[in-house]
């Protein structure tokens, strides 16, 4: 249970108004990977895809389909919100399941 115990990370007091704490390091690990992810899956895009590419078309075509069954055509101006937000939580849950 260690794993839920916020702890600063450097010094004991804030940082000016700010203090860097291990779960802000998990939260920006998360962006670099989800950065990292991104970028691996669209660099070699290609009439046939790969592998990179066939599970990120994956990931895209569920997320817009439940976005339009579960909100319809109105929200689909806000999908690459709802897409980042979706890949951030289960990057962050892959992430949580490392041990630390």
């Amino acid at each position: 249970m260690d794993q839920f115990i916020v702890e600063p990370l450097f010094g004991s007091g804030p940082i000016h108004w700010y203090t860097v704490t291990n779960v802000t390091l998990w939260m920006g690990l998360s962006v670099v990977a989800l950065v990292l992810v991104m970028l691996v899956g669209t660099s070699k895009r290609a009439l046939v895809p790969g592998r990179a590419q066939s599970i990120g078309e994956l990931a895209y075509g569920f997320v817009h389909k439940m976005v339009e069954d579960v909100a319809g055509r109105d929200a689909v101006p806000y999908f690459p919100y709802i897409m980042t937000l979706f890949m951030f939580i289960v990057l962050s849950n892959f992430l949580g399941l490392l041990p630390m």
